[in-house]
């Protein structure tokens, strides 16, 4: 059947991580359309979990003539060969400056588990402190 993973795939799919920096002279909306664009090749070949933006920082050393970058993360859990693809994009992309795609082991995914429960539960509570009262709106 084509479009479903039998067990012994979805037990192969890894967790990886994929930070990429695009030049701080990009404007917003580039940025929206190379994160896109990005998000799409990941969908392509794997699930995309999460994608942070990280917004301008100082880089530690210069890249490109760039000082500054802007920081984008993508999570997303699939098989190794769509890393190729996404390099791949990150290289022919000239406002992508710097990239680094790596595979979380268990140890590295179980402390995101944690972590990720430790804001949600947080997130919960804050939600219903304000529903309460208690908490002012931001």
């Amino acid at each position: 059947m084509q479009g479903y993973l039998t067990r012994k795939e979805v037990t192969q799919l890894n967790i990886y991580e994929s930070i990429f920096i695009l030049k701080s002279s990009v404007s917003d909306e580039d940025i929206q359309k190379t994160v896109a664009k990005m998000e799409g090749i990941v969908r392509q070949g794997a699930e995309l979990i999460a994608t942070e933006n990280w917004g301008k920082k100082k880089l530690a050393y210069e890249v490109s003539k760039e000082k500054r970058g802007v920081y984008v993360l993508l999570r997303f859990q699939g098989k190794g060969d769509i890393i190729a693809e996404l390099e791949r994009s990150y290289r022919i992309d000239d406002n992508v400056i710097k990239f680094l795609t790596v595979k979380l082991d268990k140890k590295e995914i179980e402390q995101l588990k944690k972590k990720e429960a430790a804001a949600a539960v947080f997130h919960e509570r804050t939600s219903r402190e304000r529903e309460e009262g208690s908490v002012p709106h931001a």
